[in-house]
């Protein structure tokens, strides 16, 4: 562990040392009788002292042909206009890819500026790395609890210490066809026996049951529902959890949907979100479960589908996974205040109409929600279900545990693995994992 720590230490170390001072926080002296207000005119109009931002987004904030580019350039060029001293170049990569393409340019001493993240754990990777800036060399931890919500904060904690600034913050939702439910006489479930009870009728009736992205993201909210963390990140050293007595519960639960046919078949092959929204708006599926931003993707599909969004089942307690994005400045950076700085705004109202374009939710703790759901009302229900949403395991290369968790249920989906055979594979090797991780 200690050995993991000073590596990533001597890394950073070795980048900010290979960093000089930024331009426009320390310019040479004028020999002229200038007044400082002519200097700066100087610069401007030169543009050789300027600060330059560089940040790494995702394809559609800086595609400025669609209207959510459009409007995040707007407001781009408006800090720009407040700061003349500041000069930002948006650059843009897929969400598959981002990471991985700032990983690479920031090992090599380079990449980025500030990039976005998604708040799966990939801010905890970088931050082992050595390639996050801390953020308590710009802020503190009281002013950020201060100001954001507390899921969406822990998402970029790593020992200790935030390395990421949440910027948008969703979760999974419960997705129903209205219409179908109608015809079979059926209420909306709202708890774990009433859901097993829906699909069965469903099942019966020759319908199919449930549809979501082929990862583990929705599952994790039926082991929070029981109280189960999965991986236990309280201790120096993460503690896989998922085979203690609440965990084996929840997993049980899921592997009987499975069992049951509570999953339709078009799982097996849901390996991007349009794939999901097929499902669902064509009617394979009688539910899906996603975030806020399926319902745009369904509409597109299926506009005259009659269908309604609740909260997520309930077992011994409310939960759902968390799921949104977050900021976060490369240790390479060479003006990390500048950088925060303009984080900071664009995660103030000033930068609220980004969000609002497609009815985003910011993690600001004082974010105007009715304000933001105008006109996007069926969408509450994720605001509703915030207080009660957990990240998913803050721990280092989530994504693999995210791979083992999958293959897992795609075991029992096809009937290779029995519930308890594939959850202590599972285990074990979700063990290697973190003892291969933080040894």
């Amino acid at each position: 562990m200690k050995k993991k720590q000073m590596t990533a230490i001597l890394l950073a170390a070795s980048m900010v040392l290979g960093a000089t001072a930024c331009g426009g926080s320390g310019g040479t002296k004028n020999t002229n009788e200038n007044t400082e207000q002519d200097q700066a005119q100087e610069q401007q109009k030169s543009g050789s002292d300027a600060t330059e931002l560089t940040l790494l987004m995702g394809n559609d904030w800086v595609d400025e042909s669609t209207e959510l580019g459009a409007e995040f350039t707007k407001v781009i060029r408006q800090y720009e206009e407040a700061h003349p001293e500041i000069k930002i170049t948006l650059q843009g990569a897929s969400q598959q890819d981002i990471k991985e393409s700032f990983q690479t340019a920031a090992l090599a001493g380079g990449g980025a500026d500030i990039v976005t993240m998604d708040n799966s754990g990939h801010a905890i990777d970088l931050a082992a790395m050595g390639l996050l800036y801390p953020l308590s060399e710009l802020t503190s931890a009281e002013e950020l609890i201060s100001q954001y919500q507390e899921g969406p904060l822990n998402s970029g904690k790593f020992q200790g210490e935030y390395h990421s600034v949440p910027w948008y913050m969703d979760c999974c939702g419960f997705y129903y066809n209205a219409e179908r439910l109608k015809e079979l006489d059926l209420e909306v479930p709202g708890t774990w026996e009433e859901l097993a009870d829906t699909l069965k009728v469903v099942k019966d009736a020759g319908y199919g049951g449930i549809i979501t992205y082929q990862s583990a993201y929705a599952f994790y909210s039926f082991f929070y529902q029981n109280e189960c963390p999965v991986i236990d990140t309280n201790g120096e050293v993460p503690e896989v959890v998922i085979d203690n007595e609440v965990g084996k519960e929840a997993w049980d639960y899921i592997c009987d949907i499975i069992e049951n046919g509570g999953l339709v078949e078009s799982f097996k092959e849901a390996t991007t979100w349009d794939k999901v929204y097929e499902s669902f708006a064509n009617g394979e599926a009688t539910f899906l479960l996603g975030g806020d931003w399926c319902a745009p993707g369904i509409d597109k599909i299926n506009p005259d589908l009659d269908y309604g969004i609740t909260t997520m089942v309930e077992g011994k307690t409310q939960a759902t996974v968390l799921g949104g994005w977050t900021w976060n400045i490369n240790t390479n950076c060479k003006n990390p205040e500048a950088a925060y700085d303009l984080i900071s705004y664009l995660n103030s109202e000033s930068g609220d109409s980004i969000l609002a374009v497609e009815g985003k939710i910011s993690a600001r703790k004082d974010f105007d929600y009715a304000k933001a759901l105008e006109g996007k009302e069926r969408l509450q229900v994720f605001t509703d279900e915030f207080p009660y949403t957990c990240a998913r395991p803050a721990v280092i290369n989530e994504k693999v545990i995210d791979e083992l968790i999958t293959n897992a249920i795609l075991e029992v989906d096809y009937g290779r693995a029995s519930a308890d055979e594939a959850l202590a594979s599972l285990t074990a090797k979700l063990r290697e994992n973190i003892q291969t991780n933080y040894q």
